[in-house]
């Protein structure tokens, strides 16, 4: 488990995070993200930081499907303009990272994270916003790491048993029997979480079915503090409805992550 870094002082423009293999440097500036790379396997992780002159303060995890962090820069602007800084990074098959999403996994996807976290050495306790499947990638990092606040934007959860099997050799058939999530390993770990809990979910979502969404907020339950909000009238690309229908219930959304995201 890595150590928590230093803080910097409020005016300096330079943070250097340090593991015992390497170290990256970021300089920050404030009109841009700073860009990183990060080995893993035989590909290079690509993702940015975006913040002032502070350590980042949430981990930001995109979804499946085409997505990448860019479906999130937005949201990430507005939080960076409430003081919070994010770090987020595309994973194998996506955005900058490119590569082969067939042959990646479940299991894969938490490595990554892993690494990501382990590189830049991010302070922990950590903040992490997950969306769909990422939202079991974050579930999972409760078994290695100190995380205070889990932010689940339309949050899929799987079957123990597609954990390690690769996208293209059965993973999609197995999560499509019916109910397979019942048979999920994040019931147990969510119930042993004691950091706050702030579930987004979706009224028209139909990817993700409300017994899903209905058993994580369930199972935990020694969460310190714990949310569900059903935005109206949205599909499963809940930001994108919100923004372009209901720009008050956006606004409504994103009070509720800054106030989980609290320190």
């Amino acid at each position: 488990m890595p150590t928590s870094g230093r803080r910097i002082g409020r005016h300096s423009k330079k943070i250097s995070w340090s593991t015992p293999k390497n170290y990256i440097t970021l300089k920050l500036t404030e009109d841009k993200p700073h860009v990183f790379q990060v080995p893993f396997e035989a590909h290079t992780l690509v993702g940015d930081v975006m913040c002032h002159d502070n350590f980042p303060q949430a981990l930001v995890l995109h979804g499946a499907g085409n997505s990448n962090r860019g479906r999130f820069k937005k949201l990430r602007d507005a939080l960076l303009g409430k003081g919070i800084s994010t770090v987020a990074f595309d994973f194998v098959g996506h955005g900058d990272t490119g590569g082969q999403l067939k042959s990646s996994s479940l299991q894969s996807r938490t490595r990554q994270t892993c690494r990501v976290v382990d590189s830049l050495n991010l302070q922990q306790p950590l903040a992490v916003i997950a969306a769909s499947m990422s939202a079991y990638t974050a579930v999972k990092l409760l078994e290695r790491y100190d995380i205070r606040c889990l932010v689940l934007l339309v949050p899929a959860m799987y079957t123990a048993r597609a954990y390690s099997i690769p996208f293209n050799q059965g993973f999609t058939g197995l999560i499509r029997q019916p109910q397979s999530w019942l048979t999920s390993d994040a019931w147990q770990i969510l119930a042993e979480f004691s950091g706050r809990l702030l579930i987004v979910a979706a009224e028209n979502d139909q990817v993700i079915p409300r017994d899903v969404i209905d058993r994580i907020y369930n199972a935990a339950v020694n969460a310190a503090e714990r949310k569900l909000y059903i935005a109206p009238n949205t599909s499963h690309f809940i930001f994108t409805d919100l923004r372009a229908k209901n720009p008050d219930g956006f606004y409504h959304a994103f009070g509720l992550i800054c106030h989980m995201l609290r320190e």
